[in-house]
């Protein structure tokens, strides 16, 4: 009976064991638990903003002189804008050579194409006025020659102010929001008449007149151009030499003799084309692409998203 006894106690203990051997076994071999791993929300790339620009003007904004024929400063400044990560800009461009200002005005009032990309714009540029003031000149040569332009240029600017006036309001009719860049016009002929003052003097008041303009719209811009491409490379540098080397009075030569050297292989103006003395070339429309996206980014509250926006 002891024996026997003995021998459950000793079963008893050996089940036990084997007990505690199982059960530290499936402890040790069962499948761990999933672990739950905290989830972290993955960063969304904010998509870049689209922008429309609408580029309406004159040659300038054709881009004539352009040597690469992409479109001068039209194609610049999308190229410029694009390089910043979070923009996309497309443009489209309606620059017209030789077109005055009533005369861009009235493609506006015309082309549906144009009404359409007006609207739908984040942006606009113009390029007018050049067209106007060299109408004006032509008309006076006369005068300008024998410095009797002032009698003419008061009544020729205020017609520029009110043609210049009706152009913004069609385009504001169109679209009321988008910001508009205005460009200067300047004078090519600066540095092969340094001497010829009135020239410059009525560029200078013809630029002054589209400023206080544009002034009278909310969101119109106005991107200086008239000195850097008016004077080139003589920019901010003495004159004297320059003067010198003008040997030239346009006022005591002929108007053949005068076209003769405007018509030179070469181009005294470092920022102006060589094939016609008058539109910039492609260092020309890389300054005017660069003074129109400083205007742009002092001003991109009006055209850019803030952070956040949708």
């Amino acid at each position: 009976m002891k024996k026997f006894k003995e021998g459950l106690v000793f079963s008893g203990i050996v089940l036990l064991l084997v007990g505690i051997f199982l059960g530290v076994m499936k402890v040790m071999f069962a499948s761990p638990a999933p672990v739950a791993i905290p989830t972290t929300k993955k960063h969304q790339p904010t998509p870049p903003q689209k922008v429309k620009l609408c580029a309406v003007g004159d040659s300038l904004t054709h881009g004539v002189g352009d040597t690469t024929n992409k479109g001068g400063y039209v194609y610049l400044i999308k190229q410029k804008l694009n390089k910043q990560s979070d923009l996309q800009v497309t443009t489209s461009n309606y620059g017209k050579t030789g077109d005055r200002s009533d005369q861009i005005e009235n493609r506006i009032k015309t082309q549906k194409q144009l009404q359409q990309d007006l609207h739908q714009a984040d942006v606009i540029t113009l390029t007018v006025g050049g067209n106007d003031l060299m109408q004006v000149l032509q008309k006076n040569a006369g005068k300008l020659l024998n410095n009797d332009l002032a009698s003419v240029m008061d009544g020729q600017e205020q017609q520029y102010q009110a043609k210049l006036k009706q152009l913004l309001q069609t385009i504001r009719t169109y679209n009321e929001h988008a910001p508009i860049f205005l460009f200067s016009v300047y004078n090519p002929f600066y540095v092969y008449f340094p001497t010829l003052t009135a020239l410059q003097k009525y560029t200078d008041e013809w630029n002054e007149v589209a400023k206080k303009t544009g002034q009278g719209f909310k969101k119109v811009y106005f991107v200086d151009i008239n000195h850097q491409l008016s004077e080139g490379q003589y920019l901010h540098r003495s004159k004297k030499s320059l003067k010198n080397s003008t040997t030239i009075d346009l006022g005591k030569v002929s108007q053949q003799k005068a076209e003769d050297l405007l018509t030179d292989a070469k181009e005294k103006n470092d920022f102006l084309s060589s094939q016609d003395h008058f539109h910039p070339n492609l260092k020309g429309y890389k300054y005017m692409t660069e003074q129109l996206y400083q205007v742009m980014q002092a001003h991109s509250a009006t055209w850019r998203q803030k952070k956040g926006d949708s």
